[in-house]
């Protein structure tokens, strides 16, 4: 994608999205916008883009340790490794409570699973459903858009229209499929071709408008 946006605007962008999220853990913001997948346009790979060689992957994330994974596209070599498609990171302070409602304790470990479920639209999965971070320091997921499709209205052209939509992509969650995607407040770094955005809980995530 080519994108251009100033330093400045991924500030405010940066801010909105703390404050939203702080808004939305004391009880004085309004419930999450809700859209049902058929009023939702999701980001897709654009047609030159490499696939995605791992669809489903594991890591150990631990209290008391900063931990990440990372999806990588195909190199369009053929070898080595290609442009960054996911990251999903876990600070050292964000695991909270594990599905049962049990406290994890520092030093205790959580086996998380990524995978992309509709690679057509690049709906991710986390699981285990029901794994909580804490507020203070929650995990963040990153899409890079550098292989996304620059039409993303689908009319054939790149164009005004089509940058006008950009400013109106955000992260949608999904408790579990065939319920409404709910709007996650996120930040869109146009010019590093990044969407981010803070984890409280596991579902589906995708970027949309």
């Amino acid at each position: 994608m080519q994108r251009i946006t100033s330093t400045r605007s991924f500030a405010i962008l940066a801010l909105a999205g703390t404050l939203g999220s702080a808004a939305c853990h004391d009880g004085t913001a309004p419930a999450p916008l809700s859209r049902s997948a058929d009023q939702l346009h999701f980001v897709r790979p654009s047609p030159t883009a490499p696939s995605l060689p791992d669809t489903a992957v594991s890591f150990w994330a631990k209290r008391g340790e900063d931990r990440e994974l990372r999806l990588y596209y195909n190199a369009p070599s053929g070898s080595g490794v290609g442009e960054e498609f996911l990251r999903f990171s876990v600070p050292a302070a964000a695991l909270a409570q594990r599905p049962d409602g049990s406290a994890i304790a520092v030093g205790d470990s959580v086996l998380i699973s990524v995978r992309v479920i509709d690679p057509s639209r690049l709906i991710v999965e986390f699981q285990p459903a029901g794994l909580k971070f804490t507020a203070a320091s929650p995990a963040r997921l990153r899409f890079d858009l550098g292989e996304t499709d620059s039409d993303l209205n689908g009319d054939g052209v790149v164009n005004a229209a089509d940058d006008s939509l950009e400013t109106q992509l955000s992260f949608w969650r999904q408790e579990a499929p065939g319920q409404p995607w709910l709007k996650v407040v996120s930040a869109v770094f146009t010019d590093l071709n990044e969407a981010e955005a803070d984890v409280f809980g596991f579902s589906g995530y995708a970027l949309a408008y």
